[in-house]
């Protein structure tokens, strides 16, 4: 009988994963928390043009075209059914994901693929106004900023890259940073010496404005509050890795991001990760797609070893 993998998460390095599992001769099973396939690709509300093969379609269409090929794999998929912890030996044994009303699932490997969530500002008008002027990346959204004033919330390297990003596409920023800088030196120095960047240290946002489109920011800082007109807001205040329900067993960073070697295997026996859980550079679709490629074949290769 085929080996069987147990695949938690069905955004871009999940669906990988279980796809090629299925060519190389495994059995593969996905659960998924979520209604439906895509992960982080239901947030984006554009055609993401670096991602190569794939001419058009925003996010939700790509994640729909995934949830295609899982079917017509006829890969058993299993959405609304979130883990919640993780059971496994340090002998080799079957490991088992616990999933919720304490449901255990088996499996001869399990590839944890559960993806990244937005660090949100939790203020209000971010999740109103998402995709119509709340942006989290000026990567991909600066052709409609190009031009317009725009803020950009955070204070590493992201934060700082997106600002200038923004001002190579004709945009005037402001970049609010909540405490101190983060980032290393090298961007502050292009960012000061930008006259296009207005920096406001020890500032941070209150409150995004705007009906069906942002055209506003309010902030509070040294000087008080006040409101920022602008035409979005790109806020890059960092991602939370969806592992609190493997940390328990599994070896990984203050952040949460799960510890992998080479083969992208986890600290015990028959478990791996792929895609964004494990902090690659950069975090992007192409990459967690390629993980999840390169998993299920060290995973295939594992089983076959014994």
């Amino acid at each position: 009988m085929p080996r069987e993998l147990l695949i938690v998460g069905a955004g871009p390095a999940g669906v990988s994963a279980a796809l090629w599992a299925r060519s190389l001769g495994l059995e593969p099973r996905v659960i998924e928390s979520g209604a439906e396939p895509g992960g982080q690709l239901l947030h984006v509300h554009f055609h993401p043009g670096d991602l190569a093969g794939v001419s058009a379609g925003d996010g939700p269409t790509i994640a729909a075209a995934m949830a295609r090929q899982l079917a017509e794999a006829r890969i058993e998929a299993r959405f609304g059914a979130a883990a919640t912890a993780l059971a496994t030996g340090h002998d080799g044994s079957r490991p088992a994901v616990i999933a919720e009303a304490g449901e255990r699932i088996e499996a001869d490997a399990v590839l944890i693929a559960t993806g990244v969530r937005r660090r949100r500002l939790e203020v209000p008008g971010e999740r109103e106004l998402e995709g119509r002027g709340v942006s989290y990346s000026a990567t991909l959204d600066r052709v409609r900023f190009a031009g317009k004033h725009v803020v950009v919330a955070g204070g590493g390297d992201a934060a700082y890259e997106n600002a200038l990003l923004l001002t190579a596409v004709g945009c005037t920023v402001t970049l609010v940073v909540r405490g101190a800088p983060r980032a290393r030196a090298e961007f502050r120095a292009r960012v000061a010496a930008d006259p296009r960047i207005e920096v406001r240290e020890r500032t941070r946002v209150t409150a995004v404005i705007g009906s069906d489109q942002v055209r506003a920011v309010r902030v509070a800082g040294p000087a008080g509050e006040e409101e920022v007109a602008a035409a979005g807001i790109v806020i890059k205040a960092g991602v939370i890795p969806n592992t609190e329900w493997c940390r328990d067993a599994l070896a990984h960073d203050r952040a949460g991001f799960l510890a992998v070697d080479a083969s992208l295997a986890a600290s015990r026996p028959r478990v791996w990760a792929a895609g964004d859980v494990t902090r690659p550079a950069p975090l992007a679709i192409a990459v967690a797609i390629g993980q999840g490629a390169l998993a299920a074949a060290a995973i295939r290769n594992a089983l076959a070893a014994g």
